[in-house]
């Protein structure tokens, strides 16, 4: 099974799993993200929208999130999530060949912050995903990556991996300290129940 179509399945049960585990570390990469109003912050594999409820009240009624997500059934739910709570400033858009970030950022226009959370360890092209926003990112704007990491998956670490088809040792902060300016690296200690530790890597993309 393909990783989309798993998160198709994982959708159903996603938020009931795994929303009380992340709503401190939703916060903690909403302050390093730092959106003000009438800002537009990508959500790149935003899932079932579990990060709406930060990100939708801190750029207001005249900023926009879009959400993008390779999922259909993880873009349901993050549709339905909208709908309910009556969020007309989002935009979910699934990736794919019509739906680029350079696309995206020529419909919907400028750019000035993009929330990568638990995303880049689960998507296979990862580099190929951080190197696209952060070209259709503005001149002086952030770019946050929260996410878990683990140098060495024992058991359980392994589980964690087969059930969120993700990488734990992958070390995805590495390319944005290479190029962003003001780059900070926080994080929190292991966490049996995360598989690993919580990291939020942040930096700004500099002035032209």
């Amino acid at each position: 099974m393909s990783t989309s179509a798993w998160y198709d399945v994982f959708a159903n049960f996603y938020d009931a799993s795994l929303d009380a585990t992340y709503r401190e570390h939703r916060q903690q990469a909403l302050r390093a993200l730092a959106p003000q109003p009438g800002m537009t912050v990508v959500d790149v594999g935003c899932g079932t929208g579990a990060s709406l409820p930060v990100l939708v009240p801190a750029v207001g009624p005249s900023g926009r999130v879009i959400g993008v997500d390779a999922s259909p059934g993880m873009l349901e739910k993050a549709q339905a999530r909208a709908r309910r709570n009556g969020w007309e400033n989002v935009v979910l858009r699934r990736v794919g060949s019509d739906h680029t970030p350079e696309a995206i950022a020529g419909e919907l226009g400028t750019i000035e912050r993009v929330h990568c959370f638990l995303s880049l360890s689960v998507i296979d092209t990862w580099r190929e995903v951080l190197n696209g926003w952060w070209q259709v990112l503005a001149p002086g704007g952030r770019f946050v990556i929260a996410d878990v990491h683990n140098p060495k998956p024992g058991a359980y670490a392994r589980l964690v991996e087969l059930i969120a088809s993700a990488s734990l040792p992958r070390k995805s902060w590495e390319p944005l300290a290479e190029r962003s300016e003001g780059f900070a690296l926080e994080w929190q200690e292991s966490s049996w129940s995360l598989g690993g530790k919580f990291f939020v890597a942040s930096g700004s993309k500099p002035q032209r």
